[in-house]
Order: structure tokens, then C-alpha cells, then sequence
């Protein structure tokens, strides 16, 4: 279970020149708003520590100095594959010490509360 994370539908174009040239991709985004720009960057520099420790680089998106999201896919073949679950999940069980906006939490689902109070 990813209650973090969305899977997002893409259309790619495939470059081939049929009237129905584009496919759809998928890609996994988590998206959060920290306590503060500390608090953001200190999750970004984690994850990112456990994304070049797995060699699989995910793209990282920080606005609005602590709104972050997350978009995990495999590029090189344009869509989610194992490696993006597994990298999806490492992140969640060793990042666990994110200093969320207390206005996010009290915005999320049961789920996603019960999930980060683990």
C-alpha cells in the first residue's frame, strides 16, 4: 500500500506519424507541504540521499519555499516499473522524521494520518 503516493496518467507522443500517436505513461507523485524551507529541504537532501544511494533519481519539485512533490519513473523507459515501487517505499520507511505543516496534516485522510503516525 502507496497511501502517499498518486499514480498520474501522461499521454506520451510516440513520435510516429498515426493519428493515434501518443500512449499513456504513468509516474508516481507524493506531494507534501513541510513546516517550513528547513523542513523541506532537509526531506529533499534525504531523499535525495536514498535516491543516489539506489542509483534511481527521481525528480525532485520545491514552490512556494515548502511545497513539495516528488515524481518517481523509470526514464529510460517511460513509465513505472518495480524499481520505482521499491524506491517509492524505501523513501517512505527511512524518511520518516519529515516535519510536515500542521495545516497539511489535519487536510489529509485517515489513512495518510495513520501512515505517517507509524
Amino acid at each position: 500500500s502507496f497511501p502517499l503516493w498518486e499514480l498520474i496518467p501522461q499521454l506520451q507522443d510516440t513520435g510516429k506519424s498515426h493519428s493515434s500517436s501518443a500512449t499513456t505513461m504513468y509516474f508516481m507523485s507524493r506531494k507534501f507541504t513541510a513546516r517550513n524551507f528547513k523542513c523541506a529541504m532537509d526531506a529533499l537532501n534525504k531523499m535525495g540521499e536514498i535516491a543516489e544511494r539506489e542509483n534511481h533519481h527521481p525528480d525532485f519539485h520545491l514552490t512556494n519555499y515548502r511545497e513539495v512533490e516528488v515524481i518517481i519513473f523509470t526514464h529510460k523507459l517511460g513509465g513505472i516499473t518495480e524499481n520505482d515501487f521499491i524506491l517509492a517505499s524505501m523513501i517512505d520507511d527511512e524518511c520518516v522524521s519529515i516535519e510536515y505543516s500542521p495545516k497539511w496534516l489535519d487536510n489529509q485522510n485517515s489513512e495518510v494520518q495513520a501512515f505517517l503516525k507509524r
